[in-house]
């Protein structure tokens, strides 16, 4: 699954590129489930650092969740597998080099209706690693994605530099405030299908306004040469892993 060079050159233009399917319908669908039972056996063990309610705004007189399944590649062999998944580190590897670890690995669910939005972001501004160009996030769902019930929107060409954040309404992500969201697209995807994107580029989600879930797995990689975060240091190697290559530490 290495990059074309008309790929690779498209990508650096627009900051995304996408992939297409890396699972088959029937494994992004296990897959969607495994995702349900790993949260609810979480819950269940209370096993918070793990699982995560992400509150933002209310929509249509509901307040709004998104579930996140930090280190998801930590809770079950599958997602482990998917994170090491050769095609998938061939594409990487087109687009930041041989030398690839795994910033984090989340697990992102928007439940039927109550699902909501996730703020413009971008991902660098999170992960401070000391290097330009060297994050690539791969978004796979494992439902089909709609503008609908929250695909990815990205802003193409907007990936040159660090913009400002601020704290969300929810008291535990960032923001762009007054994002200028002029020409940003939507990226629906089937299930099974993934998008890469730069770590500048920013991006938002929608809230999930239908009666089906929109469960995706969003794996982030760097460099492994480049310097990451204070804070993504003192993380347990068993978070971060080296999944090619050579690392700087």
């Amino acid at each position: 699954m290495k990059l074309t060079p008309t790929q690779i050159e498209t990508y650096h233009q627009q900051g995304y590129h996408i992939l297409g399917s890396l699972l088959s319908p029937e494994q992004a669908q296990n897959l969607g489930a495994i995702y349900l039972d790993c949260l609810a056996n979480h819950r269940a063990q209370h096993s918070s650092q793990q699982v995560n309610k992400l509150r933002y705004r209310a929509h249509d007189g509901t307040p709004g969740e998104v579930y996140q399944l930090r280190c998801a590649h930590l809770m079950h062999p599958e997602f482990d597998a998917l994170v090491r998944h050769q095609g998938l580190l061939d594409a990487v590897e087109s687009l930041i080099g041989p030398n690839i670890r795994l910033v984090i690995c989340q697990g992102l669910y928007k439940p039927p209706r109550t699902g909501d939005a996730i703020d413009w972001h971008q991902d660098d501004y999170y992960f401070r690693v000391g290097k330009a160009n060297a994050v690539v996030s791969c978004w796979l769902t494992f439902d089909r994605a709609t503008i609908d019930n929250g695909c990815m929107w990205v802003a193409p060409g907007a990936h040159r530099r660090m913009v400002e954040h601020e704290t969300g309404p929810s008291g535990n992500g960032f923001r762009i405030p007054d994002m200028d969201a002029t020409g940003a697209v939507p990226v629906p995807l089937e299930a099974g299908e993934c998008m890469l994107h730069h770590g500048l580029m920013p991006h938002r989600t929608l809230a999930n306004t239908t009666d089906q879930p929109r469960r995706a797995l969003a794996i982030h990689y760097q460099d492994a040469i480049a310097q990451p975060s204070q804070t993504r240091q003192q993380e347990p190697p068993e978070n971060r892993p080296l999944l090619r290559g050579r690392a700087a530490c």
